[in-house]
C-alpha cells in the first residue's frame, strides 16, 4: 500500500518549501546563456527529395500512361460494352439508392462515434 499524500498535504507541503527555503538572486549571464543556446540549435533543414519520392512518381506516371495507352487501343465494340456496364452500374446505383443513402449515413455515424467514444471515455475517466 503506497502513501499517496492527498491534495491539501501536497499544498501544504509546497507553501511550507516557499516560505522556508532563502531567495537566491538571478544569475547576471542567465539571458546570455540562454540566448547561446537558442542561436547554437541546429537550423531545420530543407526540404528533400528523396530516392522513394522518385520511386513513387515514377510508379505514378507509369500506371497512368499504361491507362491511357490501353484505353487508346481497346477495340470499339470493347468500349462500347465498358460504356454499356457503366450505365447498368448507374442505373443499379440509382435503383438502390432507397438503402445505399441509410447505410452510408449510418455507416458514417459508426464511423464518427467510433472515433470520439475512446476519447470521451478517456476524459470522463480522467476526472476525480
Amino acid at each position: 500500500m503506497d502513501n499517496r499524500l492527498t491534495p491539501q498535504q501536497e499544498d501544504a507541503l509546497i507553501e511550507d518549501a516557499l516560505h522556508t527555503y532563502p531567495f537566491v538572486p538571478m544569475p547576471r549571464d542567465i539571458t546570455a546563456s540562454v540566448m547561446a543556446r537558442i542561436q547554437a540549435s541546429p537550423a531545420p533543414r530543407p526540404f528533400q527529395v528523396t530516392w522513394n519520392d522518385f520511386a513513387i512518381a515514377i510508379t505514378i506516371t507509369l500506371c497512368v500512361v499504361a491507362l491511357f495507352f490501353t484505353a487508346q487501343n481497346l477495340p470499339p465494340i470493347m468500349l462500347a460494352k465498358i460504356r454499356i456496364q457503366g450505365i447498368l452500374l448507374y442505373q443499379d446505383i440509382l435503383v438502390n439508392m432507397r438503402w445505399l443513402i441509410p447505410a452510408v449515413l449510418f455507416g458514417a455515424a459508426a464511423f464518427f462515434s467510433a472515433l470520439t467514444i475512446p476519447t470521451l471515455i478517456q476524459m470522463t475517466s480522467s476526472r476525480r
